[in-house]
């Protein structure tokens, strides 16, 4: 080949308007690459590629002169020439039927095996003259010199090379068209169609002697199938995944939607809306502001231009959620929607359900308002007997001293340790009932909690020694004040040293410290005991609940205790929390927020 085989002689409108086209085709390319995906992208660029290799020879055959740099140009064609429909037809199979196990090697031969031999043969022509003839010569058409090639049989091999593949995209397109789903059955015929647009250009060309400014016209028929499937893809609607896949929702979904435009007129609908709307309301068209149940809906739309806030609506004995979308102009997205679209969300089930689950909510409060009553009824009425119990045997153990029999003592010892026990637990049971219905009442001052552990200390020292364990203070010299009320926080510090001294041993000690921080100040009552095992805070801090121990068994509790404090701390402002550690002892850190 001459160098000047590379320099255009001629630059006339066939020239021109042929690389318009390949450029064209470049941008093309280079835009489905970036923006789109679809099922068999990849062959479709591939096909992009050959059909570009054959325009750009086509262009450089157009510019030149002499037969030699046509023959060139002719011979180097054939790698794309055998590549575009090659590609084209894997493309389609993968698009229209769906991926195969026997594509991968398909693909290997069709992309590199057959245009790198087919196109190896046509470059060597001037060696055996078995592609073009020695009688191709130039002629003179429509005033410009082009090449009237004659073929020879290796030409005619490699054309049913290329008309396996062709046949192969039409019997593909047959059966797409004949599987395809009604929906998208049009789809597919248009495929079919301008795949056999190419096909019968270059029928004309071979069997006919049909050509374009004197060159063969099947890569402009491939360049304008190219074109068309752009113009799908642009109006993203069969190319795009995407787009099938909405349609496909449209259709099958079960909610009814129905799409109006800015004066209330339906413009669209998918089959589940088709079934409510009824033979009488389907036609497009129709005014859906006078349809019964969705013509409110629509008015309203049309009126504010937005949903009101509305109710479920019950349509064939079911209950829908209207939800609105508006249509935004393509023109001027800004301005007004130039339609809507309603999804009736079917919450029949839902709606069942809350129904359900609001009975069963009521019924839990009335069975807890009568489980309340009943404590608070119980307690009141146990809480007096148990009173006047309590004091009789105080009094008899003081009075009778040693003229009762030991026996009997000890039995008296018992009765009066049970009574205090169960007046205890009444009188947790009254303040839960009093947490409950929020009727806790707290008188609220600046208290001094030096003094108020002392106190607490004092009080409970009885207590104490019934389990043969010590309280040690360690306080401030200064005073620590907080917003509380006395009474209360007295009752926290009994829950907390009683509950220490219960799980602590015979002879240890309940460690009680007060600490000032920044903005707040915080009591510490250490036990020396079996201590918490890991994750039992709600059992801790629960209702009628304990930690499982030999301990908890034996020295009893109402479990209410460390609950109450929770709540009696948290009209503080106030926390607590504890650190513990298996047998060595627990530590309760109360935090109230200092005056």
């Amino acid at each position: 080949m001459s160098v000047t085989c590379l320099a255009p002689s001629y630059f006339d409108v066939p020239v021109l308007g042929t690389f318009a086209v390949f450029v064209a085709s470049v941008l093309f390319a280079v835009w489905v690459w970036v923006n789109h995906q679809f099922a068999g992208k990849r062959a479709f660029m591939i096909a992009e590629i050959g059909m570009l290799w054959w325009l750009l020879t086509a262009t450089m055959e157009l510019s030149s002169a002499s037969l030699t740099c046509k023959l060139f140009w002719s011979q180097f064609a054939w790698p794309g020439i055998v590549l575009m429909p090659s590609a084209w037809a894997i493309f389609l199979f993968h698009y229209a039927i769906g991926q195969d196990d026997s594509l991968p090697q398909l693909k290997k031969f069709s992309y590199w095996v057959g245009p790198s031999i087919i196109g190896l043969i046509a470059i060597s022509n001037d060696l055996h003259h078995l592609m073009y003839t020695e009688n191709t010569h130039l002629a003179e058409v429509n005033g410009r010199p082009s090449g009237v090639f004659d073929h020879g049989p290796l030409f005619y091999l490699a054309v049913s090379y290329v008309y396996a593949f062709m046949l192969a995209s039409i019997g593909v397109g047959v059966t797409a068209v004949r599987r395809a789903m009604p929906q998208l059955r049009g789809f597919f015929v248009m495929m079919l169609v301008i795949t056999l647009v190419p096909i019968s250009a270059n029928l004309a060309y071979i069997l006919g002697g049909f050509t374009l400014f004197g060159f063969d016209p099947t890569p402009f028929m491939f360049s304008f199938v190219i074109m068309a499937f752009g113009w799908l893809v642009v109006n993203n609607r069969m190319m795009d995944i995407t787009a099938i896949s909405r349609d496909l929702l449209f259709a099958s979904t079960t909610s009814p939607i129905l799409i109006f435009d800015d004066e209330g007129l339906l413009s669209g609908m998918n089959p589940a809306a088709k079934r409510l709307l009824g033979r009488d309301h389907r036609a497009i068209g129709t005014n859906l502001t006078t349809v019964p149940k969705i013509g409110p809906i629509v008015g309203d739309v049309l009126l504010r231009g937005a949903q009101a806030q509305m109710s479920t609506i019950l349509w064939d004995d079911r209950a829908y959620h209207a939800r609105l979308t508006p249509i935004p102009s393509p023109i001027n997205p800004d301005s007004a929607p130039v339609g809507w679209t309603i999804a009736f969300i079917d919450i029949t089930e839902q709606q069942a359900y809350g129904e359900l689950m609001k009975q069963a909510a009521e019924q839990a409060e009335a069975a807890n308002r009568a489980k309340s009553d009943f404590l608070a009824t119980v307690s009141h009425e146990l809480r007096t007997p148990l009173t006047s119990i309590q004091g009789a045997l105080d009094i008899v153990q003081m009075t009778a001293g040693d003229k009762i029999p030991e026996q009997t003592a000890q039995l008296l010892s018992i009765a009066a340790n049970n009574t205090r026990r169960l007046k205890s637990l009444i009188d947790d049971l009254l303040d839960l009932q009093k947490i409950e219905q929020g009727l806790m009442e707290f008188q609220m001052e600046e208290v001094d909690l030096v003094p108020l552990l002392e106190e607490s200390i004092s009080a409970n020292k009885g207590y104490l020694d019934r389990y043969g364990v010590i309280a040690v203070a360690n306080l401030p010299e200064t005073p620590c004040v907080v917003h509380g009320d006395q009474k209360r926080l007295m009752q926290v510090m009994a829950n907390l040293m009683s509950n220490a001294a219960k799980f602590s041993d015979n002879g240890k000690t309940v460690d009680i410290a007060l600490r000032p921080e920044n903005g707040s100040v915080s009591i510490l009552v250490t036990d020396h005991g079996v201590g918490i095992p890991p994750g039992c805070e709600d059992k801790v801090f629960g209702r009628f609940s304990q930690v499982d121990s030999a301990a908890t068994r034996s020295r009893g509790g109402s479990g209410l205790g460390l609950n109450i404090t929770q709540e009696i701390l948290a009209a503080h402002r106030g926390t607590i929390h504890y650190e513990s550690q298996l047998g060595k002892g627990t530590t309760f850190v109360v935090s109230l927020p200092a005056a």
